[in-house]
């Protein structure tokens, strides 16, 4: 019978080491106080995911994720969207959570865990307001 080695666990990460380049960090909304002890609203790393090991592409195989302009009389924005792998599972992440990497955060649209529990997929997208 031949070696089988099955897809995902910690051979298939080892292999893909140089792959995951890009630390990533996850935020969870909370609320601090102020000067004056109003709560603000605020951002913070979630226990346990912060430099997670992840690759950031710039799309989907099957779906396009380009940036988009979106144009009023007054301003023109640009929505980037992005494809991120994240070495190992992460069930606690959620859509209402953001991600940080190069000091920039990111909206998280999508949360995908593989089923070996291998890899967590999550699409993100920023949007950059502008002037005319």
């Amino acid at each position: 019978m031949p070696n089988v080695v099955p897809l995902g666990g910690a051979r298939y990460l080892a292999g893909l080491a140089g792959y995951f380049a890009s630390p990533i960090t996850i935020l969870r909304a909370t609320t601090t106080q102020d000067a004056y002890n109003a709560d603000v609203a605020a951002w913070a790393p979630l226990d346990g995911h912060s430099d997670l090991p992840a690759h950031v592409g710039t799309g989907d195989v099957g779906v396009r994720l380009k940036n988009q302009e979106f144009r009023t009389s007054q301003t023109v924005s640009e929505v980037q969207q992005r494809r991120v792998f994240i070495a190992g599972a992460y069930n606690e992440i959620e859509v209402t959570d953001r991600a940080r990497f190069e000091d920039e955060d990111w909206a998280i649209i999508s949360v995908v865990v593989d089923s070996t529990s291998t890899l967590t997929e999550l699409k993100i997208e920023r949007l950059t307001p502008g002037n005319l």
